[in-house]
This record gives C-alpha cells, sequence and structure tokens, in this order.
C-alpha cells in the first residue's frame, strides 16, 4: 500500500475515534460511513470507495495466512491495534463479489466495573463461584466488553484459573491476582469444540466462551458448569427469555429433557445489555438481569419461558432488574427521551402505564 493510501486509512480511523464512533464501514460506491451515537453517518469530504482502495487497504492490515483463510472462507475476523491508541475489532468478507470491510472500534483496555457503571445487580455475578452467566444483547451493544469487564474485576478480586476461548481475542487480560489463559479459536486451538476437549485436565475454575456454535458446544458448556466450573459466554439476543429459548431450540425434542433439567441446575443468571442514545449525546446502558431462583427453575423445567418477564418485573428484591422499569427511571431521571424508550419497549402496556405522571 502506497504511503498517500496509508495516511487516508489511519486518518480515517482518527477521525472515527475523535468522533467517538462505534464502527467505521468501508464498501465499495458508498463513501466511508460512522456510527455516531447509533446514528450511521459518511465521512466528510470523504470520495465514494472503490474496489482498487479497498484492496490496498486490506492488503495493508492482513498477512499471507489471514489472506489464505479470507480466500477460503470469503470471510476474516480479527482485531487489530493502529499505533499503538486505536483497537478495533475487523470484520472483512465480500458482497457481489467485491470487498467489504466493517471495523469496530474497541477500548483500549477493558476496564472496571466503575468505569462502565455496571450495577450491583450484575456486579454480584462476579462472586459466584460456578454455574452458568449469560451476557447478552445484539451486535453493538457492548455485551462482550461487559463479559470481560465482569471477568476482570474476578481477575483482581480472585484467586482462580481463567481460561477464555475466543474468536477473535478482543481485549488482552493481563493476570492480577488470578493465572489467565487466552485462547484464539483458528490460531491457538482449531475449533471451540477442540478448546474444550481437555478443560477438565487443565485445573479450571473460570471459563469464558465467546460463543455457543453448535449443540456440541452449549451441551459441554452446561456440563462444564455442573462439574463445577463457573462459565461466562456471550449470546446475541435480545432478552433472557430469548437466551434461554435459543439454547434449547438447538436440541432435537428427544435431547431437550436432559438440556432443560442441566440448564434449570447451573444457570446462575443472565444480564442483557441494550445501548441507547443520551440525550445530548452519547450512548447509555440498558439492562435486564435475570437470577436463577426456584420459581425461574420451575418456569425452565416446565417450558413457561414467556412467563419470565412478569417474573423479572416483581422480583427486584431477588437482585432482578426489569429491562422496561430500567427505561422508566432513565426517562425519569432525563438521561434518554421518551420517544427512544417507547421503540425499544418490551411491553408497550406495561410500560405506559409506568410513565404515566413523568413530565419534562
Amino acid at each position: 500500500m502506497d504511503t498517500v493510501e496509508t495516511l487516508a486509512f489511519r486518518k480515517l480511523l482518527v477521525t472515527a475515534a475523535k468522533r467517538e464512533a462505534t464502527d467505521l464501514h468501508l464498501t465499495i460506491g458508498s463513501p466511508p460511513m460512522i456510527r455516531v451515537d447509533g446514528m450511521l453517518i459518511p465521512v466528510e469530504d470523504e470520495e465514494l470507495m472503490t474496489a482498487i482502495r479497498l484492496e490496498r487497504i486490506v492488503d495493508s492490515i492482513i498477512d499471507q495466512p489471514q489472506r489464505e483463510r479470507l480466500e477460503k472462507n470469503r470471510d476474516l475476523v480479527f482485531t487489530m491495534v493502529f499505533d499503538e491508541k486505536i483497537r478495533t475489532k475487523i470484520h472483512i468478507f465480500y458482497q457481489e463479489g467485491y470487498l467489504t470491510v466493517s471495523l469496530r472500534l474497541l477500548r483500549l483496555d477493558v476496564g472496571t466495573v466503575r468505569s462502565l457503571g455496571v450495577p450491583k445487580a450484575i456486579e454480584r455475578f462476579t462472586t459466584v463461584k460456578n454455574g452458568l452467566l449469560i451476557v447478552g444483547g445484539h451486535y453493538g451493544s457492548g455485551r462482550t466488553t461487559l463479559a470481560m469487564t465482569l471477568l476482570e474485576h474476578i481477575n483482581q478480586q480472585r484467586t482462580e484459573h481463567i481460561l477464555t476461548l475466543e474468536e477473535p481475542i478482543e481485549y488482552n487480560l493481563v493476570g492480577a491476582s488470578s493465572i489467565v489463559n487466552q485462547r484464539e479459536v483458528g490460531k491457538d486451538v482449531n475449533s471451540f469444540e477442540d478448546g474444550l476437549v481437555s478443560i477438565e485436565r487443565e485445573d479450571v475454575d473460570i471459563l469464558f466462551i465467546s460463543d455457543l456454535p453448535t449443540p456440541a458446544v452449549i451441551r459441554r458448556a452446561l456440563e462444564l458448569a455442573n462439574a463445577g466450573l463457573l462459565v461466562i459466554t456471550v449470546l446475541d439476543v435480545s432478552s433472557s427469555e430469548k437466551a434461554l429459548e435459543k439454547l434449547l431450540s438447538s436440541f432435537l425434542p428427544h435431547e431437550q429433557v436432559y438440556i432443560k433439567e442441566l440448564l434449570a441446575d447451573v444457570l446462575r443468571g443472565t444480564v442483557i445489555q441494550y445501548l441507547l442514545p443520551k440525550i445530548g449525546g452519547g450512548l447509555v446502558p440498558v439492562h435486564e438481569v435475570l437470577v436463577n431462583t426456584p420459581s425461574v427453575r420451575a418456569f425452565i423445567l416446565s417450558d413457561k419461558l414467556t412467563q419470565l418477564d412478569g417474573v423479572i418485573a416483581q422480583s427486584r428484591q431477588e437482585g432482578m432488574v426489569s429491562f422496561d422499569h430500567e427505561l422508566v427511571n432513565l426517562v425519569r431521571s432525563r438521561v434518554i427521551s421518551l420517544e427512544h424508550a417507547r421503540e425499544v419497549a418490551r411491553n408497550q402496556e406495561v410500560f405506559e402505564s409506568l410513565v404515566k405522571g413523568i413530565f419534562y
């Protein structure tokens, strides 16, 4: 890649970072686009991206083994730090035969529960010794950052052997009170399945797994949680109900009885995160927290997952957090607008009853 193109690309990254963008998208036929406060906007004074320019950009950020994987799989995901200042998760893929690049801008470090403003209801999960903790949310919700922040809190506060299986590794954790080993799928181990095979022989206390892509991986993760490990995982889901439904629906009907009983026993809780635009700029996280109580366990076993929203709303004293109640609190505090809250509320009837009497 020539010097002019290199400087131009790095200028795009710097612009995105200065605008506090979460993403930078490079697509042929469009100008470079950044996502700021949840909105996609073009980068000012930038021309449309061409195939030649995008090829040169890709050539500058991947090595030969990565190029071979890209050509074979037509898709490549990895993390990269530019100039020791800008950490990114990069997704390169083909669409209509042409390269496309999507970059997510990450924090340089994972941060702390205090710096992220993690609610106490979520921080309590860092004291759990075994079982399964699910951190959910859609792409761009900060779900992985939240999960790794909880893991880093454990690393600082407890003496454990922490092992991660990630694709890719987004944050590097340095052992503090704990021992930390991070393995990247496709680089340090061939697959999630292979990475889970020998864990019981490696004296692991805590396992973080960035995805549960197959029934075999789900089953193994649940069995490890049942064997005494604390397993923390990330799922692309919008609610606690959807998280549990996703795990159970991965199995055939005759397998679900065993998996359902296992899940009901090992689940410690779920944390769902959503990001909404703040009044005045920026983004604010909104959470749902489910704690596995006897009533939750009974609903899992009896296939009544649709009733979990009601349980969460009525179980604040047990450490649960209702998504709609959090929305109302943020509206009342004038952190988010009523319009944005309405757009994402789970139960419109309940939400409208809760916001009655709130005036600006």
